[in-house]
């Protein structure tokens, strides 16, 4: 069976430790950490801890990979932002961190490469001294330069110890498009939800539903990704407030089911 993961923003508003406790109730491998709590509350990072097994933290989110206006990464607000995470992974035992690229409206594409690249290396060598990888997520918003398949893939090109996270929603915001020069190789997980019916560039991260419940083509994504030879891990990964007020076992036990419906379908 290919390893299930729960994101902790399906449940933001539950502590790490219950989230862990739920994911282990609810048939998951383990969980994605997140940083939104946990930068908050050193004792939850140490709660965490204290029960956490090895493995059982697959990632913790994101560092982002700020470039200026002119398209020069900002070292500073870059290292500033990778200590306290780096902290939390080691402490957690998680083996990654997501990078993600920066929501910059104006920036083009073609400024924004190079100071991506070098801040992906940047992030990369101060988490392998550490023996921590580094894992890089184009975002389909509209408005980040990185945001397509094929802009993920240049940006990567070429940079050794760089994984690759793929998100369902990203992808389809990003036109759903062919993974045909996408280095499925290099991923190190796969983010499933689903969107509803609105255009695909408008969609937000609150917008997300469980898989199934909209109209992302995920069976063509998995499809794809299978004939790739991608087998997991998956994770899902919804931000949807409208699941933080019910039942967090509940959701997790939807979401598992409704992950489990479309990898055996």
């Amino acid at each position: 069976m290919p390893a299930i993961y729960l994101n902790g923003a399906t449940l933001m508003t539950t502590p790490t430790p219950r989230v862990i406790e739920i994911a282990r109730e609810t048939g998951y491998e383990g969980i994605e950490a997140r940083a939104e709590r946990l930068l908050q509350d050193a004792a939850e990072v140490q709660m965490t801890a204290e029960i956490v097994q090895p493995e059982e933290v697959l990632t913790l989110n994101g560092v982002a990979l700020t470039v200026r206006a002119d398209g020069r990464m900002d070292r500073r607000l870059i290292e500033d932002d990778l200590k306290p995470r780096l902290r939390i992974c080691q402490d957690l035992g998680s083996p990654y961190l997501l990078a993600i690229p920066p929501r910059a409206p104006g920036l083009e594409t073609r400024r924004a490469i190079p100071g991506t690249r070098d801040a992906l290396e940047l992030a990369r060598d101060r988490a392998d001294r550490l023996g921590i990888r580094i894992a890089f997520e184009f975002l389909g918003f509209g408005d980040c330069p990185i945001n397509t398949p094929e802009i993920a893939s240049e940006t990567v090109d070429g940079i050794d110890g760089i994984d690759l996270v793929l998100d369902s929603c990203h992808w389809h915001a990003s036109g759903s498009r062919p993974l045909t020069s996408f280095p499925v190789d290099r991923l190190a997980l796969v983010h499933l939800n689903d969107a509803p019916d609105k255009p695909p560039r408008e969609i937000e991260d609150a917008d997300r539903v469980l898989p199934g419940e909209g109209v992302i083509q995920l069976k063509i994504l998995v499809t794809a990704l299978k004939a790739g030879k991608y087998a997991g891990p998956w994770s899902l990964e919804t931000f949807n407030p409208g699941y933080w007020n019910e039942d967090p076992e509940a959701v997790a036990r939807r979401g598992h089911a409704a992950i489990d419906a479309l990898l055996q379908s």
